[in-house]
């Protein structure tokens, strides 16, 4: 299994924020790996797509849940590895708090760790690039 978790705080419109989030048609901009998203209905639980990557692969993507302002998670099936992708929001005094998680199972050892790196690696400038919306 491979599992990342990083988050970031800033001075943000958790409004606008969960408005990039919710429009599955411009990921491209806060997510530069993303070339493309069609999702199948509405944003919520349930909803099922396809996201296309920057590399071209193009996977299946389903959103397992899905709360408003707050948090939504996606699961892609690659035949026996799964990933699943967490976004949360939390506001406080201090700004919003944004935290990707991806948690990969199901496949070798290696080559789980390798799709991770690949997967996380530009997820902090995603981070800055959503606060900064």
């Amino acid at each position: 299994m491979f599992t990342y978790e990083t988050s970031l705080t800033g001075k943000a419109d958790i409004q606008k924020i969960w408005k990039m989030y919710s429009d599955v048609n411009n990921w491209s901009k806060w997510d530069k790996s993303v070339k493309s998203v069609q999702l199948l209905g509405a944003f919520c639980t349930g909803a099922r797509g396809v996201m296309e990557m920057a590399d071209g692969m193009a996977l299946p993507i389903e959103l397992i849940e899905c709360i408003e302002k707050k948090s939504f998670t996606t699961k892609s099936q690659l035949g026996p590895v799964t990933v699943t992708f967490g976004h949360l929001l939390q506001e406080d005094e201090k700004g919003v708090t944004i935290t990707h998680t991806v948690t990969i199972e199901g496949g070798e050892e290696n080559q789980m760790k390798g799709m991770g790196k690949g997967i996380t690696a530009d997820i902090p400038n995603c981070l800055q690039r959503l606060l900064s919306t």
